[in-house]
């Protein structure tokens, strides 16, 4: 009996030996990710961009070995991180963790030091932040519909604070008002905690920002949401419907975090960047981080993605163009 218990802890022990063998020459010789990582963003630290290279580097530590910097290289729309990505190495080891704006909107208000779609290789959306309009104390609409009711009888007065001239919200306000031949006066901001603040004060008949610095309010009573910009309905906000179910389906307008590398990396190390990349994101320590900051998941990988930055440049250098939009 001690024999057979004995033999069978060896068979056992030579087995998970083996198994972690396969499982060391499977990480060497995966392609991607190397011993080092640099995730460029594009804004100052401490923004959802760091959480999210964070999250994303514990997991490729664990998993890979792999060492993962966040460097933080504001300016410029955050055009100045995006130039340093394109004029990077293209071995894979450096890459652009940043919303879409600085390729599909920064590039068609001002022109850039990189081709947004020559320049830079479109990788992953990680995950979307959702923005939302709110009606504000100074306006008595409760729902969508009741807003555009209400532009319609007053073209030109209904006011609406955004973050920021160029921002998503900016555009994607401009892409509403034309589809629906409506006519809102917008108030940009300097960042949307300046927003949020006149918007509580009642100075703003609406707030078009993202969803997360709002969502005490809405719980307080103080904002009302009236719909979201995003692929599919906040879970704190069960009740208010997404653009497409309000039929504006191509009102597709909200922060898309994602990871841009720059044009040349080799193909096998694209396709091995793809693979751990949609693995890490269904890695549950991602998923939480992403239930936790009230974000959802992104909106693809691969060719997917890459169809959707092209996509959206277009149609965003189009609103710009027709609606005479400027960054200054």
């Amino acid at each position: 009996m001690t024999r057979t218990l004995a033999l069978s802890n060896v068979v056992r022990f030579i087995a998970t030996a083996a198994l972690a063998v396969t499982a060391g020459l499977a990480h060497a010789q995966q392609p991607w990710p190397g011993k080092t990582l640099t995730l460029i963003v594009p804004y100052t630290a401490g923004g959802t961009n760091d959480t999210l290279g964070r999250t994303l580097g514990e997991i490729l530590r664990r998993d890979y070995g792999t060492a993962t910097i966040v460097e933080n290289k504001p300016g410029a729309g955050g055009s100045v991180g995006a130039d340093a990505v394109a004029r990077a190495t293209p071995d894979g080891n450096t890459l652009l963790l940043a919303s879409t704006s600085p390729l599909t909107i920064f590039p068609n208000l001002v022109k850039t030091s990189y081709d947004p779609m020559k320049d830079m290789v479109p990788v992953a959306s990680v995950a979307v932040g959702p923005v939302g309009i709110l009606a504000t104390k100074a306006t008595p609409v409760s729902t969508f519909e009741e807003l555009v009711e209400e532009a319609k009888k007053r073209p030109g007065k209904i006011t609406f604070g955004v973050p920021g001239l160029g921002s998503v919200a900016h555009i994607g306000m401009a892409a509403l008002s034309k589809e629906l031949g409506i006519e809102m006066l917008q108030v940009p901001y300097r960042g949307g905690s300046q927003a949020v603040s006149d918007g509580l004060g009642g100075q703003v008949d609406l707030l078009v920002v993202n969803t997360d610095i709002v969502l005490p309010h809405v719980a307080a009573g103080t904002l009302k949401p009236l719909a979201v910009m995003a692929p599919k309905r906040l879970a704190p906000w069960p009740d208010v419907p997404t653009m497409a179910e309000l039929n504006l389906p191509d009102i597709r307008y909200f922060s898309n975090f994602a990871l841009f590398a720059p044009a040349g990396v080799p193909a096998p190390v694209m396709q091995s960047m793809h693979e751990v990349i949609t693995k890490a994101l269904a890695d549950p320590q991602f998923q939480q981080m992403l239930e936790k900051q009230s974000m959802q998941p992104g909106t693809g990988v691969g060719d997917d993605f890459v169809k959707q930055v092209r996509e959206s440049y277009e149609q965003n250098g189009r609103i710009i163009r027709e609606g005479n939009i400027t960054a200054q």
